[in-house]
């Protein structure tokens, strides 16, 4: 009985490896590299390679990409029949504050990102704070939090059941209480601790105006959701003002608080004036898609009030993801890099990128200009930095700069272009930001911002090691292929 069930449990894996391999070859045919890694790791590893594949390898791209497409082409709508106040005064604001002139020159930055990006324009009148750390950060939410008087909308990828995410959720439902519209917005991945300790469940009452939802919910019956994450961090309240930026809602971003070893160093904006409202459209576009609201319950005149000029930046608001832009944070760096005319300077955590986004690098540095990447040394994935580093001797031979911040992890994520643009957000440069995430970032010039983070750079790169060719020609041979082994996964990680 015990061989005979041995059989039984043999020939249901091969089956299972069968119907798996017919479906990498039906589903990854324009990825060869991918299709095979995932033929590899399903026959090497038996179920268990299966169960990663599920896991890890099945995106669905195609259908979650279409559904959200759908959702969004409905929102869009609601803009060629304007009905309600709130959606008029959202058109009026970028009729009024739209850029158009960059001194006649085709060649720049923002005409690119015009010629791409028809949907998404330049606006004018904004002010730009930058704010480092959470204990900077979170102290500036929750007085905004309590001021509000009509709104509050919050989207992170993490939402942490600790005592900053706790303490946050709690001002979250005394405003609800007051009669203050709140909605919050998580990743199930990014939350999964929350998740799984029944954090979300406490604020879901329907009696008060506080709605709290997961922007794709995963299931056991459906893993591989998993991989189509909302990687954005937002809030808005009252529709007049903004915070944007790579911080998460965790108590691992506050360096009073939390032990040395967990500390995560990072960097947010806050935007008052014109853009604020594109920044509120994306994030109800996102809501609409999560629980199909009636439109004209979200675009009302509370969400979308008449703004007024704030400062003298000018920006540009680009989200990202599979059915609403997809490849934005990918084809916005390729424009920064493509258009510079003296230096691109990169912050990332996670530099994973693809093959093709390399050679533009290398292209860039041919006509001399100058790349530097900034990448922690500490970082929370062992495997990332294994691979990451996999990159590096080509990049260096290519005459790329790359630094290694010292100390605490470095989270932050901005690129500098001349000392006059500057794109921030939640993307990071990996293939994973790229192409599955949902990402939300910001373009910003003028008003001094720029210069601003070009200070925050120098400061980063005093702080930082830089990387020679030398030592990357130095390093033994185990380090090596650890480094390439890492670096074959370098598309889901």
């Amino acid at each position: 009985m015990e061989i005979q069930n041995t059989e039984f449990l043999t020939i249901s894996v091969w089956l299972a490896q069968f119907i798996t391999l017919i479906h990498i070859l039906l589903k990854k045919s324009s990825e060869p590299t991918s299709a095979v890694l995932w033929i590899f790791v399903i026959f090497s590893l038996d179920a268990f390679g299966i169960i990663i594949y599920i896991l890890f390898g099945i995106n669905r791209l195609q259908t979650t990409g279409l559904k959200v497409e759908l959702s969004n082409k409905l929102i869009n709508s609601e803009k060629a029949t304007p009905a309600s106040k709130g959606m008029k005064n959202y058109l009026k604001n970028q009729i009024d504050f739209a850029v158009t002139d960059y001194n006649n020159d085709p060649k720049h930055y923002h005409s690119a990102l015009d010629r791409i990006f028809l949907d998404k324009p330049l606006l004018s009148g904004n002010r730009v704070t930058l704010l480092e750390d959470g204990d900077t950060v979170y102290p500036e939410m929750l007085k905004c939090i309590k001021s509000a008087k009509s709104s509050i909308h919050l989207q992170s990828y993490i939402i942490m059941n600790d005592k900053l995410g706790r303490k946050l959720l709690n001002a979250l439902e005394l405003k609800a209480k007051e009669g203050v519209d709140v909605k919050v917005l998580y990743d199930s991945f990014g939350s999964y601790k929350a998740v799984w300790s029944s954090f979300f469940s406490k604020y879901k009452n329907i009696n008060l105006p506080h709605q709290t939802r997961a922007f794709i919910k995963s299931t056991l019956f459906s893993p591989w959701r998993i991989q189509l994450r909302n990687h954005r961090k937002l809030l808005v309240v009252d529709g007049k003002k903004a915070f944007i930026g790579g911080m998460n809602i965790t108590e691992e971003n506050k360096k009073k608080v939390v032990k040395k070893s967990k500390y995560v160093h990072d960097i947010h904006c806050t935007i008052e004036g014109p853009s604020v409202a594109e920044l509120q459209f994306s994030f109800l576009r996102d809501w609409y898609y999560t629980t199909t609201s009636d439109p004209a319950v979200l675009f009302t005149n509370k969400n979308f009030p008449v703004l007024s000029k704030c400062g003298e930046s000018s920006i540009r608001v680009i989200d990202s993801g599979p059915g609403q832009c997809f490849e934005a944070s990918f084809k916005n760096l390729t424009a920064a890099i493509s258009t510079a005319r003296k230096f691109v300077w990169i912050m990332t955590p996670y530099f994973i990128p693809d093959k093709a986004f390399v050679e533009i690098l290398k292209l860039a540095v041919a006509r001399d200009i100058e790349i530097r990447l900034l990448i922690p040394s500490t970082i929370d994935h062992w495997y990332v930095r294994a691979a990451s580093k996999s990159y590096y001797r080509d990049l260096l031979e290519s005459g790329i700069k790359i630094f290694e911040k010292r100390g605490d992890f470095m989270h932050s994520k901005a690129v500098l272009i001349d000392e006059e643009i500057v794109s921030m957000g939640s993307s990071n440069c990996d293939n994973r930001s790229f192409r599955l995430n949902y990402e939300l970032d910001f373009v910003v010039s003028g008003d001094g911002f720029p210069n601003t983070l070009y200070k925050y750079f120098l400061t980063e790169f005093n702080n930082s090691d830089e990387v020679t060719l030398a030592m990357e020609a130095n390093k033994n041979i185990f380090s090596t292929l650890k480094e390439n082994m890492c670096s074959l996964l370098s598309s889901v990680l």
